[in-house]
């Protein structure tokens, strides 16, 4: 038995959405894969076999940790918290874990956790695997729990990793399809029955969210009136994105792909290796492209009718890449794992 979660990509609303600005992601088909079971002993074991990690705890390690990462969490000390993690990969599962034991109390369990979501790229690599941990504990442990719910759980870990996270990729990896996210108004579903064929390429560029998120907001703090007409135009092309999306319109949501990376680029989040990318899928044909997540590198995202040969001509260029569907199931558990 095992539970499976998608990564997330952002569409749109990258950055903007910290201000009140709509924003849109989706799933796509490249999974995490998170088995559990009964250890023969007493204890959590909490294996990354692909990584070569893994970690025995006690109970009352688990306990300890739960309490560390909930209090700094509580008391918002970011600092602290990553200093927490430094050695230990284990704490965001640890927290995950010990949310359930406060409903269960404490059972010996064996995480054993694969993923092909690629890693360090803003495609929700650390949210696809929380959300099938959370799927699967749900199943393991029966607790019942709501898609709410199951997001919810999953988003602990993601708090862990990255300080104060939207919700955006946990909801997108649990509910699949694709995501409406307003921070006034929380997250909706975006109901669209079909999927959306697209390329994803990477920089190579080794993102900071926390870096350009920082960039941006003092950006903002000097010149907000300049600030709020980019991300009003960010919103415009989120909203008229969606239409195009229902009509099955790749030509205008490629344009629209392109006025959101022009809001990327006057916000100075545009990297060399990015706009390299870009030009090469406009000149091979894409109807569009655009950087995907917090900029400063991390992937781009390209709507191309040729995907297979975009992307063997990507990998050529340098720029790792592969085809994906967009808007693919979400979370699921299966006896076939």
């Amino acid at each position: 038995m095992a539970s499976f979660a998608p990564g997330s990509v952002k569409l749109f609303g990258e950055h903007a959405v910290i201000y009140d600005r709509v924003g849109l992601s989706a799933s796509f088909d490249r999974y995490a894969n998170v088995k559990v079971s009964r250890p023969e002993g007493k204890s959590v074991e909490i294996v990354l076999p692909d990584l070569g990690l893994g970690r025995t705890l006690g109970e009352d390690e688990v306990k300890k940790g739960f309490e560390d990462a909930d209090s700094v969490l509580a008391s918002g000390g970011l600092r602290e918290l990553e200093a927490m993690r430094q050695g230990n990969f284990a704490l965001p599962f640890v927290y995950i874990v010990g949310s359930v034991f406060l409903r269960t109390g404490f059972m010996p369990l064996r995480v054993e956790v694969k993923s092909d979501v690629p890693k360090y790229s803003g495609l929700g690599s650390s949210s696809a695997i929380f959300a099938a941990l959370a799927c699967e504990l749900n199943n393991f442990c029966r607790l019942r729990l709501s898609s709410d719910g199951i997001a919810d759980l999953a988003n602990k870990g993601d708090s862990v990793v990255h300080g104060k996270p939207s919700g955006i990729d946990a909801n997108t990896c649990v509910r699949g399809g694709f995501i409406r996210f307003r921070r006034s108004e929380g997250v909706k579903p975006f109901e669209v029955k079909s999927q959306i064929q697209a390329v994803i390429a990477n920089t190579l560029v080794k993102k900071n969210t926390g870096e350009m998120i920082s960039r941006v907001a003092k950006a903002y703090a000097a010149d907000q009136p300049r600030l709020d007409a980019i991300f009003d135009d960010v919103q415009e092309a989120a909203f008229a994105g969606m239409d195009a999306i229902r009509e099955r319109d790749m030509v205008k949501l490629g344009a629209e792909f392109e006025r959101a990376q022009s809001c990327f680029e006057k916000l100075g989040l545009s990297t060399r290796e990015s706009d390299d990318i870009i030009r090469f899928a406009k000149k091979k044909g894409a109807y569009g492209a655009k950087i995907t997540g917090a900029g400063g590198g991390g992937c781009v995202l390209i709507l191309s009718e040729a995907q297979g040969r975009l992307s063997k001509l990507l990998n050529a260029a340098g720029y790792p890449s592969f085809e994906t569907a967009l808007g693919v199931h979400g979370a699921k558990h299966t006896e076939l794992g």
